[in-house]
C-alpha cells in the first residue's frame, strides 16, 4: 500500500476510536447521551487505552520509519514541516499520559481525552492537507509504495502480540505504589538492623559495674 494511504488509513482509525469514546460523535452523541445509551465509565476507560495504545504506535513508526525517509528527500519545506510535526507529536505523548493518568476518573478522562483529541486533529490536519501533497510531487509512486510495506512491517512489530502493549495508567500507578512500599520496607529494615548494631556494640563496650564485694575488698 502507497505509504500516504497507509497513513492516512491509520488516521482514520485513530478518529473512529475519539468518535467511539464520544457515543459518536456530533449529533449522534448528543441523541445517545440524552436517551441514556451513551458508553459506561467502563467502555470508556477501554476506548482510552485502545486510543493510547494506537498513538503509540502511530508516532512510533512515523519517528522510525516515515519521516526519515522523507528527510532522505532533501526538502526544505518538508523538513521545517517534520520540524513541526515532531514538535506535535511531543505534545501528543505529553497527552496519552495525562490520559493514562485519568483513567480511573471518569470526569477527568473526558477532558483529558478530548485535550488529546484536539493535539491528533490539529497534527492529522496539517500532514494530510500540507505534508502529503507535498511528499507526492517529491516522491515517485513506487517509492512511496516500498515505503508503506515498511511502514505496514514496522506497525507489526511495534504492536506486537496481543496483550503485549504498553500497561495502562492505573497499572503504572499501581506498579509505582509497590516500588514505593518496598523501597520504604527496605529501608525500615536496614534503620532497624543499624539500631540493633549500635545496640550491641555498646553493650560490649559498657564498663562493667563494681560489685559490693570488690569495694570491699579494696
Amino acid at each position: 500500500m502507497d505509504a500516504i494511504a497507509f497513513l492516512k488509513k491509520d488516521h482514520q482509525k485513530v478518529t473512529a476510536l475519539f468518535q467511539r469514546f464520544n457515543d459518536g460523535g456530533g449529533l449522534t452523541g448528543v441523541v445517545r447521551r440524552l436517551t441514556g445509551n451513551s458508553a459506561s465509565p467502563a467502555q470508556r476507560r477501554s476506548t482510552a487505552e485502545q486510543i493510547c495504545r494506537a498513538l503509540d504506535v502511530h508516532t512510533l513508526i512515523e519517528e522510525s520509519t516515515f519521516y526519515p525517509a522523507i528527510r532522505a528527500l532533501r526538502d526544505d519545506a518538508l523538513d521545517e514541516m517534520l520540524d513541526e510535526a515532531l514538535r506535535e507529536h511531543g505534545s501528543i505523548k505529553d497527552r496519552v499520559e495525562e490520559v493514562r493518568q485519568t483513567l480511573d476518573d471518569d470526569d477527568r478522562l473526558r477532558t483529558a481525552v478530548g485535550r488529546l483529541q484536539e493535539c491528533v486533529d490539529h497534527h492529522v490536519r496539517e500532514e494530510e492537507r500540507e505534508m502529503f501533497p507535498k511528499i507526492e510531487e517529491r516522491m515517485p509512486a513506487q517509492e512511496r509504495a516500498t515505503l508503506g510495506r515498511e511502514l505496514a512491517t514496522r506497525q507489526r512489530s511495534a504492536a506486537g502480540p496481543a496483550g503485549a502493549a504498553r500497561p495502562s495508567g492505573r497499572r503504572v500507578v499501581a506498579a509505582r505504589a509497590t516500588r514505593r512500599k518496598k523501597s520504604v520496607k527496605r529501608a525500615t529494615a536496614s534503620t532497624a538492623a543499624a539500631r540493633r548494631h549500635v545496640r550491641k556494640t555498646a553493650a560490649k563496650t559498657k564498663p562493667a559495674r563494681s560489685t559490693g564485694k570488690a569495694r570491699r575488698a579494696r
